[in-house]
């Protein structure tokens, strides 16, 4: 029996990564949690700068601004990500090695990225997105558990 090559188009990319976004969202911690410790207002403002620059990250949409968008997006996350991870405090330093970890995972993901091999990549970089995803949720609950004012 011959095997057939299923080929994702880019739309398919786009609704993936965007259901991925709305279901793990970036909500807010449940009323429960009670602000126990409380950090630096410059890693708080950079670990927040980086939950910034992630959700502008799952706004790209590559069918408008091609796979450049993307890059540039990632290229900024990184940036964010190196701010994030010298100021952070130890109580925010696990959710930042968590994002660390995703994003490198989405780096990987998207090496060598262009058009015509989007749809070839798109279910390692839907994987990764899903890791970023996990990740930017546990920013956030950690963020509104330690950063006065989030």
């Amino acid at each position: 029996m011959p095997v057939r090559s299923v080929r994702m188009p880019l739309g398919v990319l786009v609704c993936v990564a965007a259901l991925l976004w709305v279901l793990v969202g970036c909500g807010s911690s449940p009323s429960t949690t009670i602000k126990s410790t409380t950090t630096s207002s410059a890693g708080c403002a950079d670990v927040m700068a980086l939950k910034s620059s992630l959700l502008a990250l799952k706004n790209v949409n590559i069918q408008q601004g091609g796979v450049d968008a993307l890059t540039s997006a990632l290229a900024d996350v990184k940036t964010k990500l190196d701010a994030a991870t010298s100021s952070a405090s130890s109580d925010l330093q696990p959710s930042v090695k968590e994002v660390q970890t995703a994003v490198a995972s989405l780096e990987t993901a998207t090496n060598g990225l262009t058009t015509s091999n989007l749809t070839q990549k798109t279910p390692a970089i839907a994987a990764a997105l899903t890791r970023v995803a996990t990740a930017i949720s546990a920013l956030s609950t950690t963020i509104a558990q330690r950063c006065p004012g989030s």
